[in-house]
């Protein structure tokens, strides 16, 4: 280890040389506090240095003060050789950066224990240095890795938003509207609306338990396993060549849902429903609810209501039974379809939003085309939550017959 001796009087200089150099220490020497400032400079110069107090041009606390307003690459350790003993001396030799003192005339013995404690605290400031040098490098690793995680979630998001119908659009005589907004990039609540034939339109809304990734992709699964399934029934009962064949069972298909994906170990979620099937001529729809929130039916005339039965989410219980519920939806009847990050979605106060509230704001929307209130419950939300920050994934779907 190097170590910077600075002082104009060359009998100490060179007893203090000839000290560290039989502790094993190389030493590098100055005259005064101009020669120790322009041998600091050096990247290879000694980060310990013992500087007396009393020097020409430049005293000691003066160079103190000096080397720590610098940039050197390291931390210079600083001991004043000093036969000063007052208190407000000492304290001006703090003040102006040193990190200790020896006192003249010198013991070797206390001049060794300084030192060492230098030595000591240097070694630690150096593995300091490697460790957050480390750590620097450890953030700029991450920082890669987390904006090439986020690319690939804007991507999965994209490959999402795909996979939704339209936020408006018109089928067989009814007219649908959509809201979409999840609490991460990607999110676990998935729906869709789509024709069986001529006269019949099929339509489901999934909410994954859980959020995030996970969620995102079991949703984009059991969305293409449902439409395979819906498409499978439909083949097989004729609705959808010609319309004339049996209304499809909802029920029926939940439960075969619920039996594809029950939670296993490598499988720990399930999910909320609603699928119905709707006769575009009469209005007849049936559906089932999977321990989904109760939809929401506005009449064009009239209170509005709560249908659906219940239900138990879709794998959950092995042996959960599933029930149709069956209605119609007359010219001008809208039907709501939501998650429940709509209804528990809180206020500062800990408030729910409530189905209540939702019911009162599609009655105060009732004559706005749906386009207008998917606007007006998503300002709604914002203002309710006071942020954009969701906890849960909100989404929510209308149809209405025309």
């Amino acid at each position: 280890m190097k170590i910077l001796v600075a002082d104009d009087d060359r009998t100490v200089q060179i007893a203090l040389k000839t000290l560290l150099s039989k502790w094993g220490y190389e030493v590098v020497t100055a005259q005064d506090g101009a020669q120790a400032w322009e041998i600091l400079q050096d990247p290879k110069a000694p980060r310990l240095a013992v500087i007396d107090w009393m020097m020409p041009g430049m005293e000691g606390p003066a160079l103190c003060k000096k080397i720590r307003q610098s940039s050197l690459s390291s931390y210079t350790y600083l001991i004043l050789l000093t036969a000063k003993t007052s208190k407000s001396e000492l304290m001006e030799g703090l003040e102006a950066g040193a990190d200790d003192f020896i006192s003249k005339p010198f013991n070797a013995g206390e001049l060794k224990a300084r030192i060492t404690a230098a030595e000591r605290i240097l070694s630690l400031e150096k593995e300091l240095k490697v460790k957050n040098e480390a750590l620097s490098q450890s953030n700029i690793n991450l920082s890669r890795s987390n904006d090439i995680i986020t690319k690939d979630l804007q991507v999965a998001a994209s490959v999402q938003q795909s996979l939704l119908p339209a936020q408006t659009g018109e089928l067989n005589g009814f007219s649908f509207g959509s809201l979409f907004m999840p609490c991460a990039i990607v999110g676990g609540d998935m729906f869709n609306f789509f024709p069986l034939g001529d006269n019949h339109i099929a339509f489901f809304i999934l909410d994954i338990s859980g959020h995030g990734v996970p969620a995102a992709m079991l949703s984009v699964t059991v969305s293409k396993t449902l439409t395979s399934l819906i498409w499978e029934e439909a083949m097989t009962t004729g609705i959808s060549r010609n319309g004339s064949g049996t209304l499809l069972s909802p029920e029926d298909m939940a439960a075969k849902l619920n039996l594809l994906f029950q939670s296993s170990d490598t499988l720990q979620a399930y999910f909320t429903m609603i699928l119905g099937i709707t006769d575009v001529r009469t209005g007849r729809t049936i559906l089932t609810q999977a321990g989904h929130p109760h939809p929401i039916r506005v009449p064009s005339q009239g209170a509005l209501e709560t249908i659906g039965n219940g239900g138990f989410p879709v794998g959950l219980l092995e042996n959960a039974e599933y029930s149709g519920y069956e209605f119609t939806l007359n010219p001008g009847d809208r039907l709501y379809l939501y998650s429940d990050g709509i209804t528990e979605c809180r206020d500062d106060q800990d408030n729910e939003f409530s189905q209540k509230r939702l019911m009162q704001l599609l009655e105060d929307s009732r004559s706005q085309d749906l386009e207008s209130v998917m606007r007006t419950t998503a300002e709604e939300l914002f203002r309710f939550h006071g942020s954009g920050s969701f906890s849960d994934d909100i989404s929510i779907m209308v149809l209405q017959r025309n």
